[in-house]
């Protein structure tokens, strides 16, 4: 399956992208599998990364970056952000470098980002857009209820976030432009980036969608879902890009047959004839519209089977052992195999991201 498929448009304008772990090391970071089920005994904590991207566009030099991810200083974001750790005790996200400290040492000017796209206003997106200079804009799908928490007291958003800047939502009715079944928008206006209206997760959620070469992409997948094994396995992947023969013969042992399904002769876990994702949407908090996530996320499966696409969702912690370290370049993954690698990397037991067996603790003697 090829860009073609989903209606890429064709275009010779690029991108640079680099991504970022804000994270840096996911296994600090502690949040409830409040995402998707079935959860498993012993992975009801979630340990994820957070990536934040930062996009170049070769021609001009502009750069934006899509997602900053949370912010170092949590004490000062948002009442509504400590009432959530309060809420969920298990909850951690400690940040030793946020993404501007992350982007400096890098060697990126502050004053050369022209702009911050917001995947979704959630605080592990937005960041702290107060530490850029008034000449970066905030960029946002419009339906995103832009309330600070001066307004509204569950909001995560600060006023702050928008003093003395450009703020633009991107009105997608605006135009007719549609990529693989979701509204879009041409950033730059030449094919190189576009932001894509991927609803579900939250009012106003978008992606991104980035051509780093003429004929090959990366699709920044936000919190559209929250691990590969929402989008995996579909009937699409087994033909375009099947399991390898070794990753295929563990999950026969690997994977409970008790929880998932279907079955082989031998009662062991049969994923060739698996057709649908392991892991479904969980209606509760974390999806604002399970309905609509869950038919977001079969679009987005379009895009993971096309061998011109790298899909890479914010908190998928199954690409960091391929991708990392970070930061890294994005813009050669398909020429490095890189697609191959991490497919279906979630699969496999020594993976960060394997949730399908079980995890036994032992007693404390």
């Amino acid at each position: 399956m090829s860009s073609t498929t989903i209606n890429i448009p064709p275009s010779t304008a690029t991108v640079s992208v680099t991504a970022f772990d804000v994270a840096e090391d996911p296994s600090k970071i502690r949040v409830p599998a409040a995402f998707f089920q079935p959860v498993l005994p012993g992975h009801e904590i979630l340990h994820l990364p957070i990536f934040a991207f930062l996009i170049e566009h070769t021609s001009t030099g502009r750069r934006v970056m899509f997602d900053l991810g949370a912010r170092k200083d949590l004490e000062n974001a948002a009442p509504a952000v400590g009432a959530l750790f309060k809420s969920f005790p298990d909850v951690a996200m400690p940040i030793d470098r946020d993404i501007v400290e992350q982007l400096e040492d890098h060697g990126v000017a502050l004053n050369s980002i022209n702009a911050v796209i917001w995947s979704h206003a959630h605080f592990d997106h937005i960041g702290d857009v107060s530490k850029f200079p008034a000449s970066t804009d905030v960029v946002y799908g419009a339906a995103t209820v832009t309330d600070t928490c001066t307004v509204n007291p569950a909001s995560v958003l600060l006023d702050s976030d928008f003093a003395g800047r450009k703020s633009v939502p991107i009105k997608f009715d605006e135009s007719s432009l549609e990529i693989g079944g979701f509204k879009a928008h041409d950033f730059f206006g030449d094919g190189s980036l576009y932001v894509l209206d991927v609803p579900g997760h939250l009012k106003g959620h978008v992606c991104a969608l980035a051509r780093v070469t003429p004929d090959s992409f990366v699709f920044m997948g936000g919190d559209a879902c929250h691990h590969a094994g929402m989008l995996r396995p579909t009937s699409t992947l087994h033909q375009r890009a099947p399991c390898p023969a070794d990753i295929l013969e563990a999950t026969r042992h690997t994977v409970s047959a008790e929880h998932f399904t279907p079955l082989d002769a031998e009662g062991k876990f049969d994923l060739t004839a698996r057709t649908t994702p392991l892991l479904d949407v969980l209606p509760g908090m974390m999806y604002e519209d399970p309905v609509a996530t869950a038919a977001s996320i079969a679009l987005i499966g379009a895009f993971d089977a096309s061998a011109d696409v790298l899909v890479v969702l914010a908190h998928d912690w199954s690409l960091v052992p391929a991708l990392g370290p970070f930061p890294t370049s994005l813009d050669a993954w398909k020429a490095k195999g890189s697609k191959k690698q991490v497919m279906w990397a979630f699969l496999e037991e020594s993976n960060p991201a394997f949730v399908f067996s079980p995890k036994l603790t032992r007693p404390v003697s």
